[in-house]
């Protein structure tokens, strides 16, 4: 109760974010040159999921969705967040020696404007999210500055994934790799939508009318559509490896399925982001189950880290105590704003 009256207080958040951010730089910095490995995790999985739960409320209010309602605030409380993950991206600065390019002539890959052209489309991601935000529900405007947002977020999850993932492989090419990251970015926003749903709504009623869907089903729809969205990019982005066997392509396959551990969590990647929540989420009656829907909801989100995981451990280095120290703060930091954002909500109704 006292640590619930605490975040209630105003300011606290933002004092919160400040010593958060102070916190991260105090352990990235500690590790010294090139071992930016896990402030590099964590970085890829938060700016998914906290871009993608703004995409999610921004996709939701352009078609008028019912299910926005119930959880926008919440999914739109994450806002200031983007500045966090901002500062982040600077803290990678020193790390950059990393990347294989790090030190050769060029225009495109240069260190100042790798990192400058990311920052420039993250604080634009919050400053359309903070428009977005600021706009009534069913206002004037509302869908224009959602389709900006959205405009922006596919920019900055695409230089995201061309950027900081795909240059690691440095020469290695996917032109898949951007529309693959910010599909799994909303893909994810779903899910935190639908535990969102069912924390702060709870389970819907049992006896709703006939033909009548609750907010979680229709979550639970989209969680299943996009599953399919992404098994689809996943197979195109495998076959089109597997069948061109071109060298330059394949050895970023053959680093991850030649050996234990990464090729049996490479695997996992595509149960929990496919196996588990397609036949999961097949029955009508399923989508309403709040046991089903949370199974497969997390499942989403931990296949998300564990490819971000699969993508970085062969070309980097993870320290494990400050990957729990990153993840231990910026999921603390998640909760306490979506916390704020719901008391907010109520007390607006």
């Amino acid at each position: 109760m006292k640590m619930k009256a605490f975040l209630e207080k105003k300011g606290v958040p933002a004092a919160l974010i400040a010593a958060g951010g102070a916190l991260l730089a105090i352990v990235a910095l500690e590790h010294g040159r090139g071992k930016g490995g896990s402030l590099l995790l964590a970085f890829l999985f938060f700016v998914a999921v906290v871009e993608g739960c703004v995409a999610a409320a921004a996709a939701g209010a352009t078609v008028n969705a019912r299910w926005v309602g119930s959880v926008r605030k919440e999914l739109l409380s994450v806002t200031p967040l983007l500045l966090l993950l901002s500062f982040l991206l600077l803290l990678l600065i020193p790390f950059l020696d990393i990347y294989p390019w790090a030190g050769t002539p060029g225009i495109w890959l240069r260190k100042d404007f790798f990192i400058g052209r990311n920052l420039v489309f993250l604080l634009l991601a919050y400053v359309t999210a903070r428009r977005f935000a600021a706009a009534p529900a069913d206002g004037e405007g509302t869908k224009s500055r959602a389709a900006w947002y959205l405009l922006v977020f596919v920019v900055s999850q695409t230089l995201t994934a061309f950027d900081l993932v795909m240059s690691l492989e440095y020469p290695w090419i996917s032109a898949l790799l951007g529309g693959y990251f910010f599909i799994e970015s909303i893909y994810g926003g779903f899910a935190v939508s639908a535990l969102l749903c069912l924390l702060f709504r709870g389970t819907p009623p049992a006896d709703r009318g006939h033909g009548s869907r609750s907010d979680l089903s229709d979550l639970s729809i989209l969680m299943f559509g996009f599953s399919l969205m992404w098994a689809g990019l996943f197979f195109a982005q495998f076959l089109t490896i597997w069948y061109g066997n071109l060298p330059e392509e394949v050895g970023f396959l053959a680093k991850r399925l030649s050996a234990s551990p990464l090729r049996e969590l490479s695997v996992a990647v595509l149960f929990l982001l496919f196996v588990i929540p397609f036949p999961a989420l097949l029955s009508t009656r399923a989508k309403s189950n709040p046991y089903v829907v949370s199974a497969a909801a997390l499942s989403i989100l931990a296949g998300i880290l564990v490819e971000r995981y699969v993508f970085l451990a062969p070309v980097v280095r993870l320290s494990p105590v400050a990957l729990a120290v990153d993840f231990a703060c910026l999921l603390f930091l998640f909760a306490a704003v979506v916390y704020k954002g719901s008391r907010g909500a109520s007390l607006d109704a």
